[in-house]
């Protein structure tokens, strides 16, 4: 079980810096998730979903309410919508899939149906 939850979410590892020390100055301990693989390959940051700050759960409503006075946008700002949500309650039960992001989840479940319907396509004619 992971104790820390993802506050918000960012491209490069500057834009978060300024963040992170405000909160650590405030006493809330950060965690900063794929930071070192965005910093060694910039274009890996979209791919994995950027660098992800990450709070205690205990001190998530207070980092939260500190960010928001400050004018950040967290990711309790920007829910998913229904669809993701829905798929990825689905997919993330099927094994091997549920270790990538939904997004590439969702690519190779159409590439599973595109592909044997390309190939019956083929072999019918």
């Amino acid at each position: 079980m992971n104790p820390f939850n993802t506050i918000a979410t960012f491209d490069q590892s500057s834009e978060l810096l300024v963040i992170r020390s405000r909160l650590e100055a405030e006493g809330i301990e950060c965690f900063s998730k794929d930071e070192l693989t965005v910093q060694v390959n910039n274009f890996y940051s979209n791919a994995i979903g950027g660098i992800k700050l990450q709070v205690r759960q205990s001190d998530f409503d207070k980092a939260i309410e500190i960010l928001k006075s400050d004018g950040y946008e967290t990711v309790a700002d920007t829910q998913q919508s229904s669809f993701w949500t829905k798929f990825n309650g689905i997919t993330e039960k099927i094994p091997l899939l549920n270790r990538t992001i939904p997004e590439i989840r969702l690519v190779i479940l159409v590439l599973i149906v595109i592909i044997p319907l390309i190939l019956v396509l083929i072999f019918a004619s």
